[in-house]
């Protein structure tokens, strides 16, 4: 009788289990369209951040902030015209995600172009 009991609450368990698995994949794919026509855009305005600007990137990458933020997954960090080695930093965080994006100071008004329109 406790062998047919614990069955029955493992197949419960197992029904619960895939239940809580179908519900969790449908409100992930309801929140993805919901969020296609959100104009999100994670931007960072940077000048002479030489000591932080590696650490904080790498967390925005590793903490997976920006699919959790936004559809395109994309960062686009503008130079402001640093004098040390930020450039350098960004160059070389570059080559290691595909979604990012260097902008010099004189290209900042490419961040509304996906807005549909043009900064000044």
């Amino acid at each position: 009788m406790i062998h047919i009991l614990s069955d029955i609450f493992t197949y419960l368990l197992a029904v619960y289990g895939a239940f809580t698995l179908i519900i969790t994949i449908c409100n992930s794919i309801r929140q993805r369209l919901d969020n296609d026509n959100c104009n999100v855009k994670v931007v960072l305005i940077v000048k002479n951040q030489e000591e932080t600007i590696e650490g904080i990137i790498r967390n925005l990458f590793s903490a997976d902030i920006l699919r959790k933020a936004m559809t395109t997954e994309k960062l686009t960090v503008v130079d402001m015209g640093s004098s040390d080695k930020t450039p350098t930093i960004l160059g070389k965080l570059k080559k290691d995600y595909e979604y990012f994006e260097i902008l010099e100071e004189d290209e900042k008004g490419r961040i509304f172009s996906c807005f549909g329109f043009e900064a000044k």
